[in-house]
């Protein structure tokens, strides 16, 4: 079997190999053996060819330039070599050959179209009341000890935080109820990111210190968490130490799903709220965060990127009486649909419970609380959303 270098640490398994190579104006045309067609530029090829000459054999970081290619540099012949792979010729510069790993090459290359394969990422799954919340629940105590330390089993936290990529949340249990786990188990996917809430911050019924509407007894529609931040957080992690008071149960809406419907269903909305920008600012006497977006941002298929859904951290709208009133409309719609039984899965917490949710896209909330008959108490912080595409990338190599 031949043995091919690679330009990165990534892992990438040989599931097609390259029947034919056709030499293009501007690069190579390959031809898979599942009929798939994929381009590849001269520069593209170039830049990361895998030979020590231009690729560091130990960092993997590229070492030649791309000011020291030839701007005229030219492909002489390309075809299938080794184990599947593809062999380049060039016509000119410190290399003459360059042997591609076939799994490397059918994951960067384009169709001819200029649509891109996907990144190896498991697909997102969207969800609605129909959800078996149950079945997003992982064993906390394979991932962590009753200290507190992380167990070298990987499998069941491989899970959970898959899971949480997938369908947006996914509950770790059996956790110890100790208060340093809200920064171990989050910690294992990348930093701690600190806010203007501190490193972790605690929602809890008997706390007297009310910045935020978290620190009350009342209900909390469903929201997204630091819509005031230019890059908001995109994980966001709470852990129950107790919770024995009369209601404060968390609701759920998968804002990707919603956002879908609006697109399908009512689509003068979902263009008002896509296309309109809306000032989010934070009401505090020591900090005054502000961010200027749309309330839903989408990519060209109209699928979720982000969701900034603030029931009540939103400035004044500064728009023209006709996409205010549009605006409003699409906004008092969406709210409504958020809240709707058909799209609200409901969860109680019990203490060793770890919600862990993608903050852009999920939208959380809680009902009223009674705090005469108990105590809530969830510790809380936020983790980059990058951190945990890059975790499951190395977990897959």
């Amino acid at each position: 079997m031949e043995t091919y270098l690679l330009p990165d640490f990534s892992s990438y398994p040989i599931e097609h190999r390259v029947a034919d190579a056709q030499l293009l104006s501007g690069g190579v045309r390959v031809t898979w053996d599942d009929g798939e067609i994929t381009d590849h530029h001269r520069l593209v090829l170039r830049e990361n060819s895998p030979e020590p000459v231009t690729t560091h054999p130990v960092s993997r970081e590229q070492q030649l330039q791309l000011t020291d290619i030839p701007a005229d540099l030219s492909i002489t012949r390309a075809e299938p070599h080794g184990d599947g792979g593809l062999a380049v010729w060039w016509s000119d510069g410190p290399v003459n050959t360059s042997a591609y790993h076939p799994g490397w090459l059918r994951a960067w290359g384009v169709s001819p179209t200029g649509h891109a394969t996907p990144a190896a990422l498991p697909p997102r799954t969207h969800w609605d009341a129909s959800l078996r919340i149950d079945s997003l629940r992982f064993d906390g105590a394979a991932m962590l000890n009753s200290d507190g330390d992380a167990h070298e089993d990987t499998a069941e936290f491989e899970s959970w935080i898959r899971h949480i990529w997938t369908h947006g949340v996914a509950i770790a249990q059996n956790l110890p109820v100790k208060e340093n786990v809200i920064f171990r188990l989050p910690s294992m996917i990348g930093p701690i990111r600190e806010t203007n809430f501190g490193r972790a911050f605690d929602v809890r019924t008997r706390t007297t210190d009310v910045t935020s509407n978290a620190y009350t007894d009342l209900e909390l529609p469903v929201h997204t968490d630091l819509d005031t931040r230019e890059y908001m957080p995109g994980l966001q992690f709470l852990f129950c130490m107790v919770n024995n008071a009369t209601g404060g149960e968390s609701r759920l809406t998968d804002g990707a799903m919603l956002t879908r419907h609006l697109r399908d269903h009512h689509r003068d909305g979902f263009n008002a709220l896509t296309t309109i920008p809306v000032t989010f600012l934070n009401k505090a006497t020591d900090t005054d965060y502000r961010h200027v977006a749309p309330f839903l941002v989408v990519d060209d298929q109209g699928e979720l990127i982000e969701a900034r859904w603030s029931p009540w951290l939103r400035g004044p709208l500064q728009a023209s009486l006709a996409d205010a009133e549009r605006f409003y409309d699409a906004l008092r719609l969406a709210l409504e649909l958020a809240e709707a039984p058909e799209f609200v899965v409901t969860v109680k917490l019990k203490a060793g419970e770890m919600l862990g949710f993608d903050n852009r896209r999920m939208l959380h909330g809680r009902g009223a609380l009674d705090r005469s008959t108990g105590d809530r108490w969830l510790r809380g912080c936020y983790v980059e959303r990058e951190e945990l595409a890059s975790t499951l990338r190395v977990l897959a190599r």
